[in-house]
């Protein structure tokens, strides 16, 4: 499995030959959460990202976070690189491979957490299965882009997961553009029923 995410690594750089569209954004969230668990303690987090996608479909970006886990560890970076493709105007896939390296901990660079992923689009509904390379877990999503289905004046979408502990969380994102002003809320409910994993509110400037 490791073999095959630094094939995907590798092919997503050398795919850089070909014509190169660069993103980014930067911006604010009131809870840093993730898979229905927040990162920051409940507080605001200050988060950006940098992303590089090719004509033939290979990507790679870098994605950063505060975060507060109430310890030395002051940041998350996420290191990703993969390979989408439509099959058709209806079906697509996305593969690819993900390092999550913390700043201010006593954790190896090279001992961070690192996972691959699979996922199939089926119109306006999802499924993505994350494999943990280090600890052999899987952890399940699914979402639905409501925007796919009706013609809204918002941005609305629906997610779910689970992970290996078979503790679901679920919940709802909305949110509207602004020109390159993006604003959202997303409510989460989680079985781990962590209180401050409930409400997040963000603000972003795509560049």
């Amino acid at each position: 499995m490791k073999k095959l995410a630094l094939a995907i690594l590798l092919a997503s750089l050398g795919a850089t030959a070909n014509a190169v569209e660069v993103d980014a954004s930067a911006g604010l969230v009131s809870n840093y959460v993730w898979r229905g668990a927040t990162q920051s303690n409940g507080n605001p987090a200050i988060q950006a990202a940098i992303g590089l996608t090719t004509e033939s479909g290979f990507y790679a970006n870098a994605w950063g976070s505060q975060v507060d886990y109430e310890n030395d560890t002051t940041a998350e970076i996420d290191f990703t690189a993969g390979y989408s493709n439509n099959i058709n105007d209806n079906v697509s896939y996305d593969i690819g491979y993900i390092r999550y390296s913390y700043m201010g901990d006593d954790v190896d660079f090279g001992d961070d957490v690192s996972e691959v992923y699979g996922t199939l689009s089926l119109g306006p509904v999802s499924g993505t299965i994350y494999r943990d390379l280090d600890n052999d877990t899987n952890y399940y999503a699914g979402a639905l882009s409501v925007n796919d289905i009706v013609d809204l004046p918002i941005n609305l979408s629906g997610f779910v997961g689970r992970n290996s502990d078979e503790e679901l969380d679920t919940g709802i994102t909305f949110g509207k553009d602004f020109n390159n002003l993006s604003i959202n809320y997303t409510w989460t409910n989680s079985d781990a029923e962590v209180e401050d994993s409930t409400h997040s509110v963000g603000i972003f400037y795509n560049f």
